[in-house]
């Protein structure tokens, strides 16, 4: 499951797209506006994509953590235009037999996201022009 949307994010749906008889553990990241970053107020995020790359990017990267980890399924959803404070932004699950696969193949993923995929960040603050931002970590 590698999705875009501009709607809010159904953590649930996210979740039952990694469950099968085979997975005994499912690792969730969930990427949540935030109202503070380093004393500056945010208003909201704004996301945008180059979605056929960043999903030819998403498939190559859920191919590598396969590869790494024994993962049975791999879901990511990324929302694009407005984030407001206090709604997610991105969901990564992966659906292993055993907790250590999936809870090292999600972080993994996360930080290889944010490193690799075409999707840009825009905070928009409450004093001050909005910025665009690279991710750091």
């Amino acid at each position: 499951m590698i999705e875009f949307v501009r709607e809010p994010i159904d953590l649930d749906q996210v979740s039952c797209a990694c469950s099968m008889d085979y997975v005994g553990a499912i690792s969730m990241f969930v990427g949540i506006t935030r109202r503070y970053t380093g004393g500056i107020e945010t208003l909201s995020l704004e996301y945008e994509a180059y979605e056929s790359m960043a999903t030819i990017k998403m498939n190559e990267l859920i191919q590598q953590a396969s590869q790494l980890w024994k993962l049975q399924r791999v879901a990511f959803v990324h929302r694009l235009g407005s984030v407001p404070v206090g709604q997610t932004s991105m969901v990564v699950a992966t659906g292993s037999a055993h907790r250590s696969d999936a809870m090292e193949a999600c972080q993994w993923i996360v930080q290889r996201v944010k490193a690799e995929v075409p999707i840009w960040k825009k905070e928009h603050y409450a004093a001050g022009a909005p910025k665009w931002i690279h991710p750091a970590n």
